[in-house]
């Protein structure tokens, strides 16, 4: 599996687990988060469409970077600057 596809696995499983955080969170968290949530959601569409060019290589940095912002994920009051970590992490493959 190359470095492509397990960024992509792991920013999947990443965007399951920020829909999990979005549900649970307040209306206030949600109203705050939404635009956030729509953005990396559609950064993970391009970064596949951009793996069925293959015009792109994700170094093992890179996939350490996205393990790393998972983690953050499940801690409340980080959720936003994860997002926001993913959002630009997936968005520097997007050209």
């Amino acid at each position: 599996m190359s470095n492509l596809d397990k960024l992509i696995e792991q920013s999947q499983k990443a965007y399951v687990e920020i829909a999990a955080a979005y549900d649970e969170a307040d209306i206030n968290q949600k109203i705050a988060l939404s635009p956030k949530v729509q953005e990396a959601q559609s950064k993970l569409v391009a970064l596949q469409t951009a793996n069925l060019a293959q015009s792109v290589t994700v170094t093992d940095a890179d996939l350490a970077e996205m393990s790393k912002l998972r983690t953050k994920i499940n801690t409340a009051a980080e959720l936003q600057s994860a997002i926001e970590g993913i959002i630009g992490l997936v968005g520097k493959f997007l050209l």
